[in-house]
C-alpha cells in the first residue's frame, strides 16, 4: 500500500515539475566575441609618430631616442584584432546586466639600436586589456530572434611590450566605452548566434555566439 502511495505521489510531482522545467526562462548567458577592427586600428596617436613624406605609402615610424641618437625605431604595426569574453544576466523584462573582458593585440618591429652586439630587429606584441560593465536593452525579443541596445563603460590597461618605454609609457590606463546595436538569431535552444555595429573601443563592428542557461 505505501509503495502505490509514493508511487501515485510520484506522478503527481513529475506532472507538475515537468511542465515547470520546460517553461524555465534562461536568464544567463556567456557569449565569445572577435572584433575584427578595434578603435586602435582605426585612430592612431599621431603626435608620437614620424611621417616619411617621401613614401607614397604614408609608413609611420615611432622612435625612441637615447643619450647618443635613436635607441629603437618602430614600424609596420600589425593588428590582430579583439576577443573577448561576456557574462549577461537578466535583471528584468527587457534589461540585462552586461560583464565583459576582452584583449586587443597588436604588434610592431622595432630596429633596436641601444644593445652591445649590434642593430636587431624584433617583432613585439602590445597588450590592451578591457574590461567593461554596462546593461544591454532589448528592443525586439521574438523566441528566435532578438534586437538589442548595448552601452558599456570601464577601463582599458595598455602594456607596451618594448622594454625601452618609461613606466608611464608602458603601461597606462585609460577610460574606455562601448555601444552596439545587436542582433541575436538562434542556432540551438542554448546557442544564439550575435552580431553587431556601433562605436567605442572595440570598434565598429563584432560577431560571436552565446551559450545561454
Amino acid at each position: 500500500m505505501a509503495s502505490r502511495i509514493i508511487f501515485i505521489f510520484a506522478l503527481i510531482f513529475s506532472g507538475i515539475a515537468n511542465p515547470l522545467s520546460a517553461q524555465e526562462e534562461k536568464k544567463q548567458s556567456f557569449s565569445l566575441s572577435l572584433y575584427p577592427l578595434t578603435m586602435s586600428t582605426i585612430t592612431k596617436d599621431q603626435s608620437k609618430y614620424m611621417h616619411d613624406n617621401g613614401n607614397s605609402r604614408g609608413i609611420e615610424y615611432e622612435a625612441l631616442f637615447g643619450n647618443y641618437g635613436y635607441r629603437a625605431v618602430g614600424y609596420d604595426t600589425y593588428h590582430y584584432g579583439a576577443l573577448e569574453v561576456s557574462y549577461k544576466r537578466v535583471l528584468i523584462d527587457r534589461l540585462q546586466l552586461n560583464l565583459g573582458l576582452g584583449c586587443d593585440l597588436s604588434s610592431k618591429h622595432w630596429d633596436i639600436y641601444d644593445i652591445p652586439d649590434g642593430p636587431r630587429l624584433k617583432r613585439i606584441m602590445d597588450y590592451r586589456i578591457i574590461f567593461m560593465s554596462g546593461l544591454d536593452f532589448v528592443v525586439l525579443n521574438n523566441p528566435q530572434n532578438k534586437l538589442r541596445f548595448s552601452g558599456q563603460a570601464g577601463v582599458l590597461w595598455l602594456h607596451r611590450g618594448l622594454k625601452y618605454f618609461d613606466d608611464n609609457e608602458r603601461d597606462k590606463q585609460n577610460f574606455a566605452w562601448q555601444f552596439w546595436y545587436l542582433y541575436n538569431r538562434q542556432i540551438t535552444d542554448s546557442f544564439w548566434f550575435d552580431i553587431g555595429v556601433g562605436y567605442g573601443v572595440f570598434g565598429v563592428f563584432k560577431m560571436g555566439v552565446s551559450y545561454l542557461f
